[in-house]
């Protein structure tokens, strides 16, 4: 089957050269090869993923992510651990701020097993006065 010729509509669009040349795909745009995610990074994607999708997409967890990508690139680096401690402290309040918020009740620290202990002991001692 022979190509059609041009019609009038290609003619006024595409210009009368453009309307005879043969079609050519455009490049497929090139891509940057994947950056492979540090330890911090992975560990944080990792524990938002346990978090509600409103706190996972929250500013303080996108931020954390970004801060823990900057930790894993200063360590690459070999940024002083100096020059790395402001970032851990943000980093870490973070996280404590996307925790206190999660629902759900946080246990397994021993701070709370000293905690129960004492509060059964007084509830024990009430009880026997």
């Amino acid at each position: 089957m022979p190509p059609e010729p041009p019609s009038e509509f290609d003619r006024l669009t595409l210009g009368p050269d453009a309307a005879c040349a043969k079609a050519v795909p455009a490049p497929a745009p090139s891509r940057a090869p994947r950056r492979k995610k540090g330890d911090l990074e992975a560990a944080t994607a990792k524990e938002l993923k346990t978090m509600p999708t409103a706190l996972a997409t929250s500013g303080i967890a996108v931020s954390a992510l970004i801060l823990a990508r900057d930790i894993d690139e200063a360590r690459v680096a070999g940024i002083s651990a100096r020059d790395k401690t402001p970032l851990h402290g943000q980093y870490r309040q973070h996280m404590n701020d996307l925790r206190a918020a999660s629902p759900g009740e946080r246990k397994g620290d021993a701070t709370d097993a000293v905690r129960e202990r004492t509060e059964r002991n007084r509830q024990l001692r009430i009880v026997g006065e």
